[in-house]
């Protein structure tokens, strides 16, 4: 009776550890495995390659990481000497997600030999959200400052350029300082065109004027806005849109911002002409992605966390502010939504946007 009862409590122990999502594994001072959970099984590298039973006994770092020797971070080692807890991050782990590994050293006390647990936790989306919600703070912030210091140079920029202007037309075309004010006035332009910039950045807030409006509409009357530069470049454009409307709410204008702004990027990408921009729309229950790819030369490694922050640009001086990607950013947070983007480095980038549905029926009107 009291075996029967030790395996139903061991049977009990057993299912709620194969419930637990994150995988879960004790092994020996030589890493080999001891028990796991069904969770360790499915996330192995080779997932079909063993049965969960033919796991006892196999080194960790063979049948879950599909490696030779243990893992170069492993610190199991120095916490099994130690005899503390220890906690570090994995990226290579699996798939590229980023794993917090935590480590639990104890002592078997029939076998007098040390085992571990070891548990695996995926936190990618959790260091997604706090990149997310650090980057809307360091824009909140920037993007006080920079209105304020647009506001202050919008007057004198402006009288620079009325007497700019006022001068040329007072000027014959023989006049030797004629070059001189045009330089003036095209720069003054110039910087115009940025504070422009700044002062859209600085508005982090939804948009004071929404509407229900159909997302394909928008994105056809952008594309219809880059016709003729794309058939310059010999860019080919792939339209992917699904037959019927879907439907956002916000503010057209700025969602077409956001798209000139990725596709103006795209093309800059591939300034040496040639090469491909494909655009898709994939409506879900309760949101869309916009998915634009393009075949151009790619983002950095090392920079591409950094290409949503304000005044970065990888564009030489006089040809970027470092705001576009900025604002489009701050203007899809505006709509509720999300921006990322992915790119291999001589093989091309894709951003990717999501943005939640307006699902509210449309009223016909009687008659």
């Amino acid at each position: 009776m009291a075996v029967e009862f030790v395996e139903h409590l061991k049977t009990q122990w057993m299912g709620m550890i194969d419930a637990v999502e994150d995988p879960l594994v004790l092994i020996d001072a030589n890493y080999n495995i001891r028990r796991q959970n069904r969770a360790y099984v499915e996330h192995a590298v080779n997932p079909n390659q063993l049965d969960i039973r033919q796991f006892k006994d196999k080194k960790c770092y063979e049948a879950f990481a599909g490696r030779n020797a243990p893992c170069p971070e492993c610190k199991v080692k120095k916490a099994q000497e130690d005899g503390i807890k220890s906690a570090w991050h994995m990226r290579e782990l699996l798939q590229g997600r980023d794993i917090e590994v935590r480590v639990s050293p104890n002592v078997d006390s029939e076998e007098q030999s040390s085992l571990t647990v070891v548990h695996y936790r995926d936190v990618t989306h959790q260091k997604a959200l706090q990149n997310s919600l650090a980057r809307a703070d360091k824009l909140a912030a920037l993007g006080k400052l920079a209105g304020g210091v647009a506001h202050e140079i919008n007057s004198p920029l402006a009288g620079i350029m009325a007497f700019a202007q006022m001068a040329l037309r007072e000027m014959d075309e023989d006049n030797p300082h004629i070059e001189d004010m045009r330089e003036i006035e095209s720069a003054a332009q110039k910087c115009k065109v940025i504070v422009e910039g700044l002062l859209g950045f600085a508005r982090q807030d939804a948009p004071d004027v929404t509407e229900r409006f159909d997302l394909l509409e928008c994105i056809s009357s952008t594309l219809r806005l880059t016709k003729a530069i794309l058939r310059k470049e010999n860019i080919q454009l792939i339209v992917n849109l699904p037959e019927n409307p879907v439907y956002i709410d916000g503010s057209s204008g700025r969602i077409s911002q956001v798209l000139l702004n990725l596709i103006t990027n795209s093309i800059y990408a591939m300034k040496d002409g040639g090469g491909e921009i494909e655009l898709g729309v994939l409506p879900s229950d309760s949101q869309v992605e916009i998915k634009l790819r393009d075949s151009g030369a790619g983002i950095k490694k090392d920079i591409l966390k950094k290409v949503f922050d304000p005044f970065f640009t990888t564009k030489p001086v006089g040809e970027g502010t470092g705001l576009g990607l900025a604002i489009s950013y701050s203007i899809v947070t505006q709509h509720k939504g999300s921006i990322s983007v992915e790119s291999v480095e001589g093989v091309g980038t894709t951003f990717s946007i999501t943005l939640p549905l307006d699902r509210r029926d449309l009223k016909t009107p009687a008659g």
